[in-house]
């Protein structure tokens, strides 16, 4: 049960109600060395500070400073002990207010993670628009494979994981952006001695499609490790002749690469997720606001 406070009874027993605003009375007086000219530093006057330094012997229960010659005042040996104490105090509140300062002028750092696949696709490219868009928030891109994701995110490397993976709906929560379609991509510089080549399959997050076949003996296509047909489509030259790629619909280079019909309707879902219990106490909000805003375009 809850005790409620009663000031006068404090008051009676020695201990006066106390803030900050005392304790930096106490400095003022410490460096100046004088009541009057402690004041000039909080707005106040002589008598204003006095009372303040009253306050505090009664509650430390202990004389803070010591009146000589001409008003020169000298701290006790509490005094001493509690300015030195004082400055941990004050390190901690300037690294605070620097650290308020600093969202309020840039904004808070939003990390949004994804493989480099993910990163070039339309939808994360519309996504990062949105998130730029919101007051107070200042993106940024970090790469994380999918596999790491959920690493990623409780280690706070990233506040934001989009790509393929979908996290675990107790820790995760997990928006659906959209589908990005694929397409056929044949190598140009076909000659007719160009022995035929099987479907090289590329997939986002060099994660499982749900368009792809189950593996059978003699299946002429296989898959293409994301770091591989990513060299590919920055690097035709590198690419053998005849090669036919079943690509997510990424930028690439028309000159080298003739567009041919894909086999089947293949795409791949992406998905945001983020952390159940983020500590930016807006992250619900920007997760919905952001879904919907990209799933409307």
């Amino acid at each position: 049960m809850a005790v409620k406070r009663n000031p006068d009874a404090e008051k009676s027993a020695g201990h006066e109600l106390l803030d900050l605003r005392h304790l930096q009375a106490f400095q003022e007086v410490y460096l100046a060395r004088d009541y009057t000219d402690a004041g000039h530093g909080l707005q106040t006057n002589r008598k204003g500070i006095r009372r303040m330094i009253d306050r505090l012997e009664k509650s430390y229960q202990c004389i803070l400073f010591i009146e000589k010659d001409r008003g020169q005042l000298e701290p006790s040996p509490f005094a001493e002990r509690l300015f030195n104490d004082l400055r941990f105090l004050n390190a901690a509140q300037q690294s605070l207010e620097q650290q308020v300062r600093a969202i309020r002028e840039s904004g808070r750092t939003l990390r949004v993670g994804s493989s480099p696949s993910i990163f070039r696709t339309h939808l994360f490219r519309e996504l990062f628009r949105e998130i730029q868009s919101f007051d107070g928030i200042r993106a940024s891109y970090v790469p994380v494979k999918a596999e790491d994701a959920a690493k990623a995110l409780a280690a706070g490397i990233c506040d934001l994981h989009v790509g393929c993976w979908k996290g675990n709906v107790k820790r995760f929560v997990s928006h659906e952006l959209g589908d990005v379609p694929f397409k056929l991509l044949v190598m140009n510089g076909v000659t007719p001695d160009t022995p035929p080549s099987p479907l090289h399959v590329a997939l986002l997050d060099d994660h499982p499609a749900d368009f792809l076949p189950p593996s059978k003996s003699g299946d002429t296509s296989r898959t293409v490790p994301e770091q591989q047909w990513l060299r590919w489509l920055d690097h035709p030259e590198e690419c053998p002749a005849g090669i036919q790629l079943l690509v997510p619909d990424l930028p690439h280079d028309s000159r080298r690469w003739t567009t041919g019909e894909p086999p089947a309707a293949a795409r791949q879902t992406i998905y945001m997720n983020f952390l159940r219990q983020h500590p930016y106490e807006f992250m619900g909000a920007l997760g919905s606001g952001i879904r919907n805003r990209v799933k409307r375009k």
